[in-house]
């Protein structure tokens, strides 16, 4: 802000730290078709940066060691371990597609980070932290969520966790949630998309928050689900949702994150905004 400008004196203040870091381990997640490849992967980080990516919609901008800045790529944190990070990659363009190849031949990227906008609908953390959380998760929006389920777990809130494959076609944190002690519940694929399953859960709990960890698609299909329940003079949860904004510097400087007149990466959004976002 201009007021931050002039308190530092009319210095621009530094952005994120871009940290050239080893890749330590990658494994490949499974293949529904040819065109289409993921993996897990591990990156030796500086301890500071690893810790503050604990909190939930931490996300890191990664490229190839040698790519300019416009190769970045928003990757969603999905868990920390020791001086390393974990991140869940889906490689079907041309951006993801060399970050691949940094990952499995070259052994190193170029990380900038952390960012915490990668969850929009809660203006704070500790709204996660009250109350009884519904979490829908699917595909590759599945490793946003060890984080939000880390942080309810360890600070005494209730979650569940419905999770289905999606087009990745395996769900990949069930370990995770498993350790956490957290309550979830694969969902086989469905033509109704699991909507019917998910409008149980919803009716039949008490539940607080809703969050879609998914595509634009399943965020626009459970607010139209809960349009429809709340049209019945039912009570509905609050909703929030995993970013799909397109980033390139998540400084709010590119421009790349403009919509509806705001810079998205630098944006905490509310439910009024979902509008915006999904439009």
């Amino acid at each position: 802000m201009f007021a931050e400008f002039e308190r530092a004196g009319k210095q621009v203040k530094p952005g994120r730290e871009q940290i050239l870091a080893q890749v330590t381990e990658v494994t490949p997640l499974a293949r529904p078709r040819d065109d289409y490849k993921a993996y897990l992967a591990e990156i030796a980080v500086p301890p500071n940066l690893a810790r503050w990516c604990t909190l939930p919609g931490s996300f890191v901008l990664l490229r190839p060691e040698s790519a300019r800045e416009a190769f970045n790529v928003p990757i969603s944190v999905m868990d920390t371990a020791g001086r390393g990070i974990r991140i869940a990659v889906e490689c079907r363009g041309p951006k993801t597609t060399a970050l691949e190849k940094a990952l499995l031949k070259d052994g190193k990227v170029t990380v900038t980070g952390p960012f915490w906008s990668g969850l929009q609908g809660c203006t704070h953390p500790a709204d996660l932290a009250h109350g009884n959380t519904l979490v829908v998760a699917k595909g590759m929006a599945q490793a946003a969520v060890p984080p939000i389920a880390r942080y309810i777990c360890a600070r005494g809130g209730n979650l569940k966790v419905l999770a289905g494959p999606g087009t990745l076609g395996t769900v990949f944190i069930g370990g995770i949630l498993e350790e956490l002690g957290a309550s979830f519940e694969i969902m086989p694929k469905a033509h109704d998309r699991n909507l019917g399953r998910i409008s149980d859960e919803i009716t039949s709990g008490s539940y607080g928050l809703i969050v879609s960890a998914g595509s634009k698609l399943q965020h626009q299909a459970l607010i139209n689900l809960l349009r429809k329940i709340s049209e019945g003079n039912r009570p509905v949860p609050r909703f929030a949702w995993i970013s799909h904004l397109t980033m390139v510097c998540a400084e709010g400087i590119c421009g790349a994150c403009l919509l509806a007149g705001f810079r998205g990466c630098k944006a905490r959004l509310d439910e009024s905004f979902q509008a915006h976002l999904l439009h």
